[in-house]
């Protein structure tokens, strides 16, 4: 029964999540007008959190290699939403932060996945909702 219930629930966080990747992709093209795509978007919100931070600390964050994160950031940069210097602590680091179109790119991609999670939950009362958000913060 317990193996049931492990398969049940993992079919239906990808369902969800396939739903939430289907409804972004839907809206994301109001909010990405760079054209940054998703990979750019998750390495903006990343960075958000961890900024003021190295290129290994990011590769570890997200789960990719320097040289992919090199190509993206060397995109992002020339977009005008990070920049890249050399760490006052380090000079053989580089410091990647935020510039203010990378923060108001934020701003507007967490608003469109606040506004695809509301639709997705139009009929959760409060109380579901409160329920639903405490079980996600024990994962």
């Amino acid at each position: 029964m317990q193996m049931y219930q492990d398969q049940e629930i993992a079919h239906e966080f990808d369902r969800v999540m396939r739903m939430i990747e289907a409804n972004m992709h839907r809206r994301m093209p109001a909010v990405d007008a760079g054209k940054i795509g998703p990979m750019g978007g998750l390495f903006l919100m990343h960075l958000e959190q961890l900024e003021p931070c190295s290129i290994n600390a990011m590769a570890k964050a997200t789960g990719r290699d320097n040289s992919q994160l090199t190509r993206l950031m060397r995109t992002l940069i020339t977009k005008g939403l990070m920049t890249r210097s050399q760490s006052d602590i380090d000079a053989r680091e580089a410091v990647l932060r935020l510039t203010p179109a990378g923060h108001k790119f934020i701003v507007d991609a967490k608003k469109m996945m606040t506004d695809t999670i509301n639709a997705m939950l139009h009929s959760f009362s409060a109380d579901d909702r409160a329920m639903l958000l405490s079980l996600l913060k024990r994962i």
